[in-house]
């Protein structure tokens, strides 16, 4: 019940903050006009009904109500119905398939942000496991030691040192007999 209340003005219940706002604009015009206007000069309000219809100036029902009201009061008084131009509505009220509104207020369609966010944390994920393969394999089958393969990469070294000591000591004692054959 409060959320009708909300969007109430002057009887009329509408459906958004945008149209209660127009109407609540709209009633302060029309009390506004109705304290100026002096119906009984038919020229003046009749320049006053054509001016607002040519500038659209009222849009909602509360503002085509004090149009009618003054569609009345200029017949009332004595012009000819034909002098006096119609309310437009630039709205249409039957639902059939081959009308289409005048109006129609198109709701441009914006992605959802949650569903980027999460494909690109997604995406961001892939990219990072793949540089973290890229790099254990790196680690794995590089040349250099690091902290994977430096146990191994070292005891290949002293083992590859070792024996290339072992070969030339093994040389030095050869060339040492031969000098002591001679």
């Amino acid at each position: 019940m409060k959320n009708e209340e909300q969007f109430m003005v002057d009887g009329f219940l509408f459906g958004n903050k945008d149209d209660v706002k127009q109407a609540q604009e709209e009633v302060e015009t029309v009390k506004f006009l109705e304290q100026k206007m002096n119906f009984e000069d038919t020229g003046t309000t009749l320049r006053v009904y054509e001016k607002a219809l040519k500038e659209k100036i009222f849009k909602t029902p509360i503002g085509f109500e004090f149009m009618r009201k003054i569609q009345h009061e200029l017949m009332k008084r004595g012009v000819p119905e034909e002098n006096i131009k119609p309310i437009p509505l630039y709205q249409v009220f039957s639902r059939t398939e081959e009308v289409k509104p005048a109006r129609v207020q198109k709701k441009k369609v914006k992605p959802d942000k949650t569903k980027i966010y999460l494909r690109t944390s997604v995406l961001v994920n892939i990219a990072l496991v793949i540089l973290v393969i890229g790099m254990f394999v790196i680690s794995l089958f590089g040349e250099t030691p690091n902290i994977v393969n430096y146990r191994f990469r070292i005891q290949d070294e002293y083992s590859t040192w070792e024996q290339e000591l072992t070969e030339r000591e093994n040389r030095i004692k050869e060339k040492e007999r031969e000098l002591n054959l001679e």
